[in-house]
């Protein structure tokens, strides 16, 4: 391990002698700090003080640092790295309650229905006691579309809300459906898909992208205090994964506000910026309302919230036939899916948006809507020059190959979720008969727009997929299920390497937050948001990445997180 020399705040020079160098609050030894600077250089110690790191180098010059009151941490080797970034994560909207009918991860449809039994006891919540809940996986049903009859059968008067894992598609029951007032004659833009019996017409209950809004819109509201506990409840998540800031996509003016009452009340321990939408986090298309919404975001700047993005939905999902392809789909009834703007709406949006100094967090799933947003940034550049706004595309799950060097050519961020990069059960069951085999082995090509000059963010898209860094990491490097570490590997050719993907964690996310003079490595000035894992990443195979763990998260040089002896 390279040690880079030791760098620490000038002492001070009294009467021509050096007065004793200051003692810091902290000092972390005897460990493998990866400090992600300039030089991706190494050190075996770090001081802080007052939240800020003072000190980056040797075990044996930060001794002059440690005084009686001093609290010093040996790691012991363990590796410490600045605090992951999650370019995109809906967290920050609150994590299901014990009040909630909780979906996620259950991996079977006859898991499903003994987890809705234990449903019907929950309170639910409003007049009509409205059971709500979701992350059922997509991959479970036939065409990603449940069907009503499964939730009547447990819940025949109370309404029912249920959002798909992806977040774009809704299960609901037949209560729900009248309730929002969907019959045979209701009318949904080509956003959006209300799934019908073919025979019939009838709602089956599977609400796809814009459609979800109509019953989304009838749900009770939620009181602050039951918002600000499922907040903390997020912030607290975040901790145990080492994550210290994150971009939170999809906020409109009613989600934001357990955020900003947290930042008042000192509570906001994450670095955030929000990515505005008057749609809120349901996938579709807004109109200028956004221009108007995006003028009150004054009122919800705070310390470590930043509120000056925009998230834009170009498509949907292929798994539902709601991204746009450059060719059709293989099931010929989806053609190569819809479009959510014209080109022409597109650069109207981010030019103007671009000329509000807002930064674009755009929605972009098929090789067609990626095409469709880089023509509206080349068009923003034309018009309005280069600016400094940071504006980055996430998911990018199928790229043109003459699109994958645009991303560098244009300064646009490529926000990826790498845990998606392999052959998981939404790519057997649903991509596969979508796309065909040959095109799904072509998605997420993050090493193809790393090598051509992209700038590659790490994301999650919690609750989409597990919010660890640990598990898109290790993916990211070995395209292969990281629980087996076996099976087929999703196109060998587009692994990355481990510096790569923690640039991406790490200092890459705080370029993509404007943050990147304040935290995203270990140097000194720098704020001191750090993670200490139990082993060097470095040391280990690929494969064993996943299983190391978060021994403790600090954020402005606090402990946030301590895993339990």
């Amino acid at each position: 391990m390279r040690v880079s020399p030791g760098i620490l705040l000038a002492a001070v020079t009294v009467a021509g002698c050096e007065a004793p160098t200051p003692t810091a609050d902290r000092v972390f030894n005897n460990g493998a700090v990866y400090t992600v600077d300039a030089e991706r250089s190494w050190a075996e110690a770090v001081a802080i003080t007052d939240g800020q790191i003072v000190f980056v180098g040797s075990n044996q010059d930060a001794q002059n640092l440690i005084g009686d009151e001093t609290e010093v941490t040996d790691l012991g080797g363990q590796m410490l790295l600045p605090g992951f970034h999650d370019s995109h994560a809906h967290v920050l909207i609150g994590v299901f309650t014990d009040e909630e009918c909780n979906l996620l991860r259950v991996p079977t449809v006859e898991e499903i229905e003994a987890v809705l039994e234990a449903c019907v006891e929950l309170a639910g919540f409003g007049d009509e006691r409205w059971i709500i809940g979701g992350g059922w996986g997509e991959w479970l049903f036939a065409m990603a579309s449940p069907d009503k009859a499964q939730l009547d059968r447990f819940f025949p008067d109370r309404p029912v809300y249920l959002e798909s894992s992806f977040g774009h598609s809704a299960w609901v029951n037949s209560r729900a459906l009248e309730i929002a007032g969907i019959h045979n004659e209701t009318v949904i833009g080509e956003d959006g898909v209300i799934v019908r019996d073919p025979n019939t017409g009838e709602a089956t209950g599977a609400l796809h992208d814009s459609a979800m809004m109509l019953v989304k819109s009838q749900l009770p509201r939620m009181t602050l205090a039951y918002k600000l506990d499922s907040v903390r409840q997020a912030i607290s998540m975040l901790h145990e994964y080492g994550i210290t800031a994150v971009i939170e996509p999809g906020v409109d003016a009613g989600v934001i506000e357990p955020l900003v009452a947290l930042a008042d009340s000192g509570e906001f321990d994450v670095r955030a910026l929000v990515s505005l939408s008057p749609i809120a986090w349901a996938a579709g298309v807004f109109g200028d309302d956004v221009f108007e919404l995006v003028k009150q975001r004054h009122e919800w700047r705070r310390r470590n919230l930043d509120v000056d993005s925009v998230k834009i939905y170009m498509d949907g999902v292929i798994e539902v036939g709601t991204s746009p392809l450059l060719e059709p789909y293989d099931i010929e009834e989806y053609g190569t899916g819809p479009f959510f703007y014209t080109q022409e709406k597109v650069n109207e949006y981010f030019s103007r948006l671009d000329a509000m100094e807002m930064q674009l967090h755009v929605h972009a799933i098929g090789d067609a809507a990626v095409r469709r947003a880089l023509d509206g940034f080349e068009y923003m550049r034309e018009r309005n020059g280069m600016s400094d706004n940071r504006h980055h595309i996430t998911h990018l799950q199928l790229i043109h190959e003459d699109d994958r060097p645009r991303f560098g050519e244009l300064g646009i961020g490529a926000t990826f979720q790498s845990l998606w990069a392999y052959p998981d059960p939404a790519a057997i069951e649903l991509d596969i008969p979508m796309l065909g085999k040959e095109r799904t082995w072509q998605m997420y090509p993050i090493r193809s727009v790393h090598e051509s000059g992209g700038r590659i963010n790490g994301a999650s898209d919690y609750w989409v997929t597990e919010i660890d860094p640990l598990l898109a990491i290790e993916v990211a490097i070995t395209r292969q299920d990281p629980r087996t570490n076996d099976g087929e590997i999703l196109n060998a050719d587009e692994r990355v390497d481990l510096a790569t993907m923690i640039d991406a964690y790490t200092i890459n996310g705080a370029y993509t937050m404007s943050l990147e003079d304040e935290q995203g490595s270990i140097e000194v000035g720098k704020r001191a948001d750090l993670v200490i894992l139990d082993r060097n990443l470095f040391d280990i195979p690929a494969s064993e990445i996943s299983d190391a763990n978060v021994t403790m998260t600090i954020f402005d040089g606090r402990t946030v997180y301590q895993k339990p002896e």
